[in-house]
């Protein structure tokens, strides 16, 4: 009995294709960025580009498993492969999609919404902003935060002011914060403050942080300011930046 070649389904072929190249862009598009070899937003641009070959191959998988169901073609695990690596890939852009919706459209947190704390106007502060000064946040924005962080609050320590600055500066280097102002407390000036930059963690975009140190008789009231640079949506990004600083400084304070 003659045997004829099983037709293989060109929609599952192309979309394992499709997604696995996908995955390669993305990665490479991180991997530059992490580098320094391009600006975030290229490296933005190149995972975009790669979200976008996942999101063809996923429709193309689907498609895959229609025609495979209906006319038996062969390709099932292709289209399994181009099905996961794409759903897999999509996954953060969708939980960004979400975090969107859930999340107020800001991208500047203070634990203090009645004085929030200024950002450095020193040369050196505004050299390391790109001579970007973030501006006063507005009524809208407070009441926005205060709904969605309520979380969002100063660390009272039980220290001078002297001895809080001095955490202060080991917490934000534990973070690996880059400090580019700092002011000491004291009689002269009243509370001091530390300016840095911090990277986020893919495509490593610059934002700016300022933190004031005021000393309320025996105790140190810290308060932390942290704004983005690019967009005007954070995905709650500059809160979960505030938080870590908190509770590494609330446990430094501990341990001295």
């Amino acid at each position: 009995m003659r045997r004829y070649p099983e037709r293989l389904s060109r929609l599952a072929l192309w979309s394992r294709r499709l997604a696995v190249f996908g995955a390669a862009v993305a990665g490479f598009g991180l991997a530059l960025a992490a580098m320094g070899v391009i600006q975030p937003v290229q490296g933005l641009m190149v995972l975009g580009s790669g979200f976008a070959c996942a999101a063809l191959g996923l429709l193309l998988a689907l498609a895959a498993y229609i025609e495979i169901w209906r006319t038996g073609a062969a390709g099932l695990t292709r289209a399994n492969v181009g099905f996961v690596v794409a759903l897999a890939l999509l996954a953060y852009p969708a939980r960004q999609v979400l975090r969107a919706y859930q999340l107020p459209a800001i991208n500047d947190i203070s634990t203090d919404l009645r004085d929030p704390p200024a950002f450095s106007r020193a040369r050196a502060a505004l050299e390391a902003r790109g001579g970007v000064q973030p501006p006063e946040p507005t009524q809208t924005t407070r009441d926005q935060q205060r709904r969605a962080y309520p979380e969002a609050v100063p660390v009272v320590l039980e220290l001078t002011a002297e001895e809080a600055y001095r955490l202060v500066i080991d917490a934000a280097q534990q973070l690996k914060w880059r400090i580019v102002d700092r002011s000491p407390p004291s009689m002269r000036v009243g509370a001091g403050r530390i300016d840095a930059v911090d990277r986020t963690p893919l495509l490593r975009f610059s934002d700016d942080v300022t933190i004031r140190i005021r000393p309320l008789g025996t105790q140190t009231r810290v308060d932390i300011r942290s704004a983005s640079r690019v967009g005007k949506h954070d995905f709650g990004a500059n809160a979960a930046r505030i938080r870590r600083f908190s509770d590494v400084l609330i446990d430094l304070n501990k341990g001295s």
